[in-house]
Parts: C-alpha cells; structure tokens; sequence
C-alpha cells in the first residue's frame, strides 16, 4: 500500500507540473494574466487560522504567490497520493477511466475549498473560465494517470 501510494504522489506531482505548464502556456498563447485566486486562498486560509503572513506588502505578496503555488503542488500530490491509495486498495482502471478520475477528483480537491471560502463560485463562471480551469485539470488527470499506470509492474504469466 504505501508502495503505491508513493507511487501515487509521484504521478500527481507529474500532473502538477502538466497542469502548470498547460496553465503558463495557455497565459502566454492568450495573453491572459495568471489567476488570483491561489493568493487569495492563502490570504483566506491565514485569517482563517487567526494569522496573517509576514512582511511588507511586497514580500507578503511575494509569500503569497508562493504558497499559493505550493499549494496547488500539494493538492497535486495529494490527490495522486490518494489515486495511489485507491490502486492499493484494489482499483485497477484503465488510463481512460484513472484520467477522469483523476481530473475529476483535482477539480474537487482545487476548486472546493475555494468556493467554500468564496473566493469563486464556480456557477458563475463563463465558458472561457471553465476551459481555462478544465483544460490543465485534464492534463493533470491524464499525465497522473498515464505516470502512475508506467509504475505498475506487469505480472509475468
């Protein structure tokens, strides 16, 4: 089990970074400046907790776009931690199947507790928002699915 669940990080950490660049990317084709909402999370999360992160503007900024990317690989890992957990358990779906999956449960893991703090709401989003969102989440399904199926070693008969 934690085999797999190792495994299972592993390949959220390579669809963490499939998800950026499709983000950075899409950014650089379209012009469109980067997303907010990580900051505003941690912004969110420190009043939350009763704290405010340190510094002057400047390097409270600069600390809250990090971690606000930190983040985000750790959601990242986490659901490819628990993809693996699931594989461990006895889950054995095809790449097809683990992507969605995979897609569908990063959605849940980004987007959730963002609307929960409402810093979104996800009912009001555009087209373009949806696609800007569900494109490098789909990319982050299919790479942690496809890494952690290249992982699994193959019973000889």
């Amino acid at each position: 089990m934690l085999n797999a669940i190792l495994r299972g990080a592993a390949a959220g950490a390579a669809g963490a970074t499939a998800l950026n660049a499709t983000t950075y990317a899409d950014m650089a084709v379209r012009g469109r400046p980067p997303s907010t909402t990580p900051e505003e999370s941690v912004r969110k999360i420190a009043h939350a907790l009763g704290t405010r992160v340190p510094g002057d503007e400047q390097h409270r900024q600069a600390r809250e776009s990090g971690l606000g990317a930190l983040l985000g690989l750790a959601t990242g890992t986490a659901v490819g931690a628990a993809y693996g957990a699931l594989h461990g358990a006895g889950w054995r779906p095809d790449v097809l199947t683990g992507g969605l999956a995979a897609t569908g449960a990063a959605l849940v893991a980004a987007n959730g507790p963002m609307t929960v703090l409402r810093i979104t709401d996800p009912r009001k989003w555009s087209l373009a928002d949806w696609l800007s969102d569900l494109v490098p989440h789909v990319a982050y399904g299919f790479v942690t699915a496809a890494t952690f199926s290249a992982t699994v070693r193959k019973r000889r008969r």
